[in-house]
């Protein structure tokens, strides 16, 4: 019976070790768009940039793009639309970034900022305001899906 009782206990220390060890490792992808702003905001100062600020409609017009890519990845939109359309026409000079694959906003980061045309929007001078969105779907080709909306 002590023997039986030892087992148990040890079983019972292991699944809670695992369980908080799974608990450290979650992470909250609600805090995604803010850590790539940061992330994004330190490249621009690497160069001397102003920082962007996180604007709501940017963000919701993104996650309106984001939600298109599974089905189809492209600046065009299903509906054969520029990707413009789905953003508020507040100011004169915009720009989008898409992405996917990438399961983490480190590692989307890196990627446009190893790609010309998204480095070159993620360094705009002209742009002041960003909104960003990850966006994951299990059963699409990609899986993680980020759309950047930026706007001057």
């Amino acid at each position: 019976m002590r023997k039986f009782l030892s087992s148990l206990a040890i079983i019972f220390l292991t699944v809670i070790i695992f369980s908080s060890c799974s608990a450290q490792q979650r992470v909250d992808v609600n805090k995604y768009p803010l850590e790539v702003l940061r992330l994004v905001n330190i490249e621009r100062a690497r160069v001397g940039l102003a920082p962007l600020t996180l604007a709501r409609d940017l963000t919701a017009s993104a996650y309106v793009r984001a939600k298109e890519l599974p089905y189809k990845f492209s600046h065009t939109r299903p509906n054969g639309s520029k990707c413009f359309t789905a953003m508020p026409q507040i100011g004169h000079v915009l720009g989008e970034n898409l992405a996917g694959g990438q399961s983490t906003p480190k590692q989307v980061v890196q990627a446009w900022m190893d790609s010309k045309t998204h480095r070159e929007n993620i360094l705009g001078k002209n742009f002041k305001e960003m909104g960003v969105v990850y966006y994951y779907q299990s059963n699409s080709k990609y899986k993680h899906y980020w759309v950047q909306h930026f706007r001057g």
